[in-house]
């Protein structure tokens, strides 16, 4: 212990309270078993269970185009990515790479005063007689950075669009993003925004090199601006609006919040104004809507494995510094969910989660930037992504797929990904002897 302190130049190295096993608090399931991200959290009465059930149904289920019998289920595309939530979030885990399935899809941005024809997402799905935006491509690059002086070199993929259908696509920059676990969404949606503001430091008031800032992102159902915290870029400020962004450009389906047809104005019978006339209801009703959003709110969320090296683990991710941005403990009420279609809620007391995030944007460095600005934020910055339910995801070596591309194919290469503000916390990591490295990485795949 005294050998790392020395070798991190920490100013205290004083060990911290263990961390409890429960993650997700009253949310949290013992199990190993992949299947546990498709739980109900164990709170849930029988009636709250039947409505659980409903969502689940509208989540798993694939929707189809309109006019069809199955009226609550259509509607789906002209244009669309996946056609149902788990296609994409198969068993409620993260997304595919291209060459595996669905789950990975493309940000669109306009560079300089070029025109944008295919909106802010790359949809490369059409209903039959119809003509998809375009498919993903990709090159492999090769980093020139932090990874050109260490033996085992990194890579990740440039994508950019092929076939296009409905215009040029020159000055255009692509951005991919991969779906990420559900669970944990509605604990995430119970975190107060006045916390969020109290985290926040963008001027680094307290000089530790940490400076991550809330985006204030509207709020359609409270109208007003909020602090992001969903999505890579922390683009929308609550899980309903989430999932109401999930229908519309993932699925092509009109809510109540996203009210408009999502296709180029440049495509055949693709007029907004005649569609919206056509048919000016939404495609998804708010009922069915606040359904799903239960659904996904109430997951299960897998408790902490209990293996040897978890404590001492924890103990170096604290004292490497991992934890300024990765707070492991947050107080919420979950009395502020508000999410259930009918029934009051669940609880309505106060709980300490360990999802390890502040859910703030943080510089993460040239390395992990965007091809460029996206979803009105800076090409380098990202949300800190929460980490409960890691482990599940990587487990198997072949599949393991991480951070916003999915570009690192293990832990080890994600933490070697880090630079701007978690620098620091890189090279603390790559001083550690094999050891110390270990525990860490044994800590984390608990998760």
């Amino acid at each position: 212990m005294l050998l790392l302190c020395a070798v991190i130049a920490l100013s205290a190295c004083k060990s911290h309270a263990p961390l409890p096993l429960d993650s997700g608090a009253s949310f949290s399931l013992a199990s190993d078993s992949p299947r546990i991200l498709e739980q109900a959290q164990p709170q849930l009465s029988m009636e709250q269970k039947l409505d659980w059930a409903v969502g689940k149904s509208f989540a798993n289920q694939a929707w189809v185009s309109a006019p069809a019998s199955t009226r609550a289920r259509d509607g789906l595309g002209p244009l669309f990515n996946a056609n149902s939530c788990v296609a994409c979030h198969q068993h409620n885990g993260q997304g595919q790479l291209p060459e595996h399935g669905p789950g990975l899809i493309l940000r669109i941005a306009a560079i300089g005063a070029n025109h944008n024809a295919y909106g802010e997402q790359l949809q490369d799905h059409a209903l039959l007689g119809n003509r998809a935006e375009g498919q993903i491509a990709w090159r492999d690059i090769a980093s020139a950075g932090q990874a050109a002086s260490e033996q085992t070199s990194l890579s990740h993929r440039q994508y950019f669009m092929v076939q296009a259908n409905y215009g040029d696509t020159n000055g255009m920059a692509f951005s991919a993003r991969l779906a990420p676990a559900l669970i944990g969404m509605g604990l995430l949606n119970s975190i107060s925004d006045e916390l969020l503001v109290k985290r926040s430091d963008p001027e680094d008031r307290d000089g530790n090199g940490i400076s991550g800032r809330v985006e204030l992102r509207w709020d359609e159902q409270q109208q007003k601006l909020r602090p992001g915290r969903f999505g890579w870029k922390a683009s929308q400020a609550s899980l309903k609006q989430q999932v109401a962004l999930a229908f519309s450009q993932d699925l092509g389906i009109r809510s109540t919040i996203y009210s408009a047809p999502n296709c180029p104005p440049i495509m055949p019978n693709c007029d907004p104004e005649f569609a919206l006339s056509e048919n000016p209801e939404p495609e998804i009703s708010a009922k069915l809507l606040n359904a799903v959003t239960y659904y996904i709110a109430n997951l299960a969320v897998p408790s902490i494995q209990k293996k040897p090296d978890l404590q001492t683990g924890y103990q170096h991710f604290i004292k490497l510094g991992c934890a300024d941005c990765h707070i492991p403990a947050t107080e919420i009420n979950t009395a502020a969910f508000g999410l259930q279609p009918s029934l009051t809620s669940v609880t309505t007391q106060k709980e300490t989660i360990y999802p390890f995030s502040d859910l703030l944007l943080h510089d993460m460095g040239p390395e992990l930037a965007d091809s460029a600005d996206t979803d009105n934020t800076p090409a380098t910055e990202w949300r800190t992504a929460p980490l409960w339910g890691l482990g599940i995801r990587s487990r198997d070596d072949t599949q393991t797929r991480l951070l916003h591309d999915g570009r690192a194919k293990s832990v080890e290469e994600a933490i070697r990904w880090h630079g701007g503000e978690a620098e620091r916390s890189r090279q603390n990591y790559q001083q550690l002897d094999s050891h110390s490295q270990t525990a860490l990485l044994h800590f984390l795949k608990a998760l």
